[in-house]
């Protein structure tokens, strides 16, 4: 089932009309929770090579690609109100393996404890912690500026671009940041796709109120601990730690120290999720820094099935 064409298609789950496209022939048995500010074509190599295995729900989240803004905050608790409407629109009864990365594993982890009965195995790529405020709070200064962990100024200078008419700025700008400086074998339509989110205003006004949010602790409370978390299969991919050492170092400036710190305290993080189930395991991406999807999909493959 290689190279199906992506069909967006919408539904209207009351709060927002979200778009999607589904891979595959059979009942949905894989969706994926994208990170802060993705879109679909960013998931089509990926999802190229699971639809092997799976029949995959791709969607983007409300205020993103294709989806309307959203009547409803950007809380963690809303954002997996409106996937389990959109499921409920697509019919989907059967349990469902949800594969998240970065900033959508926390909202993964808030729908697995929300629709535990619906979740058959959580696959988390580089979560975000709902502790993320550690980082804030351990470093230095100095260290959290250098750290890159902070993503709110970039945001706000993107939002400034796309409201002033300067998407084009944006989009020559991004043709050498991520998701393109770790994989350059996008088609020219992925391309286009997601360079055209990037241009739009409405992409960072929602980033910036996930971001907020997702480090609000009236709305992470219930997720920074193991209670009431389901015993479900837990699969947690982290980066491997020389490679993001590297590129804290280059894009922070960061010395081996500072970066040697940042990225201890970045894993001590991401490996708290494994102690929310007895049913969970390790798996580092030796190839990859932090868009494992990209550089490592076959091990990604490997970890969903």
């Amino acid at each position: 089932m290689e190279n199906q064409a992506m069909v967006v298609k919408k539904k209207d789950c009351k709060t927002a009309e979200l778009a999607y496209a589904v891979f595959g022939t059979g009942k949905i048995d894989l969706v994926i929770e994208m990170g802060l500010g993705a879109v679909m074509a960013e998931w089509r190599p990926l999802v190229e090579k699971l639809v092997k295995h799976h029949t995959v729900l791709l969607y983007e989240r409300a205020g993103y690609g294709s989806s309307s803004l959203s009547a409803l905050e950007r809380t963690p608790e809303n954002i997996a109100h409106e996937l389990h409407s959109l499921l409920e629109q697509l019919n989907c009864e059967e349990k469902i393996t949800l594969l998240a990365h970065s900033q959508g594993g926390l909202y993964a982890q808030q729908y697995a404890r929300r629709y535990p009965d619906q979740i058959r195995q959580l696959v988390l790529l580089d979560p975000l912690s709902a502790r993320d405020d550690a980082f804030r709070e351990e470093l230095t200064e100095s260290e959290f500026q250098k750290s890159g962990v902070d993503k709110t100024e970039g945001l706000r200078l993107n939002y400034r671009l796309a409201k002033l008419h300067l998407g084009w700025l944006i989009r020559l700008m991004m043709r050498s940041a991520p998701p393109f400086y770790y994989y350059s074998a996008f088609s020219k339509k992925e391309s286009q796709y997601i360079l055209a989110a990037l241009g739009r205003p409405q992409t960072y006004e929602t980033a910036l109120a996930e971001y907020e949010l997702a480090h609000e602790k009236q709305y992470l409370q219930k997720l920074m601990t193991p209670e009431g978390f389901p015993q479900i299969p837990l699969v947690l991919l982290t980066h491997d730690s020389e490679i993001e050492k590297q590129e804290i170092k280059t894009f922070g400036g960061a010395s081996e120290e500072e970066a040697e710190k940042v990225e201890a305290l970045w894993q001590k993080l991401m490996c708290e999720y494994l102690t929310y189930s007895g049913q969970s395991r390790h798996i580092r991406a030796k190839k990859s820094s932090h868009y494992i999807h990209l550089t490592d999909m076959e091990l990604v493959c490997e970890a969903v099935r």
